[in-house]
């Protein structure tokens, strides 16, 4: 009976340091990293979300359990700002509980996702952008550039506004959907994957539309518009375009609004 006695307080002391221990670990914290203003481009690889907006002065500052926070590495490399979870894709960091790293920063040339998680963009104007995610997740961008690169290669859905553009070239080669909103001169499609582009709200005076994949795509033209459809979707094309070259060898077809 004694030894019953001591085994029950042995196991409840037992418990209470794994308890003590969970509670340890789901503690959050907050870490400021030091980064200077040579950072225009951001690697995101693990489950992490980011903010970044743009500022005078370059900050980094990261939240998370403690857990999450000793499974991240982040180092400043050149112009190259890295984020990534111990082991890459294969560690888990919920978006709940997990790593939450706000940014702020002067410039912005390029952001990378190629891990799970969201990425949220504003302010930032210059002369070009590029902007990729390559694992899954979502990105969101307002932004003023001259020419945007962007790019779905992996699996989710970026939701772009720039505004007062030269060029937008859109590359959906994965799985998932891009909307883009906002006006410039000309848009570049190259619709090969699987999803959709949702361009109602961006007009370009000029579209060139390559839609190859399975989906369907929307957008909008005032003077030219340029369309190869060999895949399995359909295009719709506002904006009564004078100028329409359309070429058509797949099981979609062309609408105009």
């Amino acid at each position: 009976m004694k030894r019953i006695f001591q085994f029950g307080l042995l196991f409840a002391a037992a418990c209470a340091l794994f308890g003590r221990a969970q509670a340890a670990d789901d503690t959050s914290e907050t870490r400021t990293v030091n980064i200077d203003a040579r950072v225009v481009r951001v690697k995101i690889d693990g489950m992490v979300d980011v903010k970044l907006r743009q500022g005078p002065v370059p900050s980094l500052t990261i939240t998370g359990n403690k857990r999450t926070m000793d499974r991240l590495t982040y180092a400043q490399s050149g112009d190259t700002l890295q984020l990534e979870s111990d082991g890459g894709r294969s560690v888990r960091i919920s978006t709940s509980s997990g790593a939450r790293a706000e940014m702020v920063l002067p410039n912005l040339r390029q952001v990378v996702m190629e891990g799970l998680g969201a990425a949220e963009i504003s302010g930032f104007s210059g002369q070009e952008l590029e902007l990729v995610l390559d694992g899954a997740g979502s990105m969101k961008a307002t932004v003023d550039y001259k020419t945007v690169r962007a790019r779905l290669g992996g699996v989710g859905k970026m939701n772009l506004w720039i505004s007062e553009n030269e060029r937008v070239d859109i590359d959906l080669g994965g799985a998932g959907n891009i909307v883009l909103g906002g006006s410039g001169k000309l848009l570049k499609a190259d619709l090969g994957g699987i999803g959709g582009l949702n361009a109602q709200k961006f007009t370009a005076e000029s579209i060139d539309l390559d839609l190859s994949g399975l989906g369907n795509a929307t957008v909008t033209a005032t003077s030219n518009a340029k369309l190869d459809l060999s895949g399995l979707g359909s295009a719709t094309v506002y904006g009564k375009p004078v100028n329409r070259d359309v070429s058509v060898d797949g099981l979609g077809k062309v609408n105009w609004k």
